[in-house]
């Protein structure tokens, strides 16, 4: 199989954050959560900051030590009481550490080279689709008694519009949120987590991670392959892989109508995106699979 490129990744909403500089403040916990232990002796903490780069929505973002600061939003106490959830389940995601001085979220770093967009032969192979689909569906496991809190809030951005709440979402499942690092692959930035359907969030990651553009170098067999061995780690039986596909069409059209809508309310970063022409990519990727759609339904069913 040809060597991926980053040419068909490179309409990413969200890219991960990079190493830079800047200067730091204290953590403290909320007040909802004053005796989580995960906090430990880092409420006090005051070390040098290093910027961030990337993440079209969250700017700002820094590392202070092993943390992670980034700006804080009504989600984030749902946000926080997820991924508390999945570290009490030993599910691999950063750990929430409250809020700082600044009113900023603070989580834990997570180590490691970011698999878009200059890693991205690590995503070359069927066993790494295979291994990328049993990451995510370990997470959906993951949340099996979790009850959110009755007052939580979520983003709308890339949420499910069914209103289904048969999983909390990641909605950004994507090569530009994985890191592979020490203690293996790790998705980051939660922040669009929501509730919504399986399916959801699984159509945004087999999009991403098969790779499927208008101007994807994969043939047709191998791109087959690819969603298989992706549908197989992901335990998606066989007689649901072509629904898969729809969503896939679903949300991928949802998305880039969702940039131009909130484009058209006025919001300035949301514009750039479309000036950009992130509206414009995530249409022609939606039309691309719904083009192939039947066939490579068919040749899943072979």
């Amino acid at each position: 199989m040809r060597t991926l490129t980053a040419e068909w990744l490179a309409t990413a909403l969200d890219a991960p954050a990079r190493v830079g500089a800047s200067e730091g403040g204290r953590v403290h916990a909320p007040s909802s959560a004053a005796e989580n232990p995960a906090w430990g002796d880092n409420r006090h903490m005051s070390e040098h900051e290093q910027a961030l780069e990337g993440g079209n929505l969250n700017p700002g973002v820094v590392r202070v030590g092993d943390t992670v600061r980034r700006s804080a939003g009504s989600w984030t106490p749902a946000v926080h009481d997820l991924l508390q959830h999945l570290a009490d389940r030993s599910y691999p995601a950063p750990r929430p550490l409250g809020i700082d001085d600044d009113g900023r979220e603070v989580l834990t770093f997570i180590p490691g080279e970011c698999v878009h967009p200059d890693n991205l032969d690590m995503l070359q192979t069927d066993s790494s689709m295979r291994r990328v689909g049993r990451l995510i569906t370990e997470y959906h496991r993951a949340q099996t008694g979790y009850v959110s809190p009755p007052d939580a809030l979520w983003r709308k951005d890339g949420q499910d519009p069914t209103g289904s709440t048969e999983v909390i979402a990641h909605n950004d499942l994507a090569p530009w949120n994985l890191i592979s690092g020490p203690t293996g692959w790790v998705f980051i930035d939660w922040d669009l987590a929501a509730p919504g359907r399986r399916m959801w969030d699984l159509a945004w990651a087999l999009h991403s991670f098969v790779g499927l553009w208008p101007d994807s170098p994969i043939a047709h067999d191998d791109t087959v392959r690819r969603i298989a061995a992706f549908c197989d780690g992901a335990a998606i039986d066989h007689s649901d892989r072509p629904r898969l596909l729809d969503v896939v069409v679903e949300r991928t059209r949802h998305h880039s109508l969702m940039l131009r809508s909130r484009a058209r309310e006025g919001d300035a970063e949301y514009q750039r995106l479309v000036d950009d022409g992130h509206a414009h990519a995530w249409e022609q990727g939606s039309n691309h699979v719904a083009a192939n759609r039947d066939r490579w339904a068919s040749a899943l069913r072979a």
